[in-house]
């Protein structure tokens, strides 16, 4: 390697460097955006609690579906936070994630769907699967915050696809690959007072 790189001189260098960036950026030209898309979120109080209600579409990807179609679990985590809004600055007063995996099971040929509605389920087809997905109803620890006063509040919810549950082989290639960016922006709602 040390000879390799005696023999390059600095011209040969900056003629290869713009090529061999080029090649490690992600193609974006007429990409298509798989991220989750949040639809819908709204806070209420219940007689069981605070209730979150969130409708998210979750959009896969060919590669995604690929791995899944093979087995590979998808997983993303719903992280959702309840700001105080501020006059300068907002404060966070309340932060939970939630984790949702996604898996196909090639012998019974159905979906298996963990959340934290239900420790498991399992479905016939993908498209009721991330049906179910996208339905949020969870109960917060955050009673102080649903019930009505005169500070204002804030929900802010994204959904993080975890890369980290991938077999190590393939993450590397979803940093880089517009097909593997599945995480949603954050979606920031008022609360009523």
């Amino acid at each position: 390697m040390q000879k390799f790189v005696k023999r390059l001189n600095y011209r040969q260098l900056l003629k290869v460097f713009p090529s061999i960036a080029l090649a490690l950026l992600p193609v974006s030209g007429n990409a298509d955006n798989y991220a989750a898309q949040i639809k819908s979120a709204q806070l209420r109080q219940t007689e069981n609690g605070c209730e979150l209600s969130a409708e998210i579409l979750y959009p896969l990807s060919p590669d995604s579906k690929e791995a899944l179609d093979k087995g590979v679990p998808l997983a993303w985590n719903l992280l959702i936070n309840i700001n105080k809004v501020g006059w300068l600055f907002n404060s966070k007063v309340f932060e939970q994630s939630l984790s949702y995996v996604l898996q196909f099971h090639a012998l019974l040929k159905q979906y298996e769907v963990k959340s934290p509605q239900h420790s498991q389920e399992m479905f016939l087809s993908l498209n009721t699967a991330l049906n179910d997905m996208a339905n949020v109803h969870v109960l917060l620890n955050a009673d102080a915050i649903c019930a009505p006063q005169d500070t204002e509040y804030e929900l802010e919810i994204k959904t993080e696809f975890n890369r980290e549950i991938l077999p190590a082989p393939l993450r590397p290639e979803t940093y880089i690959n517009n097909q593997w960016f599945l995480s949603s922006d954050w979606y920031i709602w008022p609360i009523p007072k």
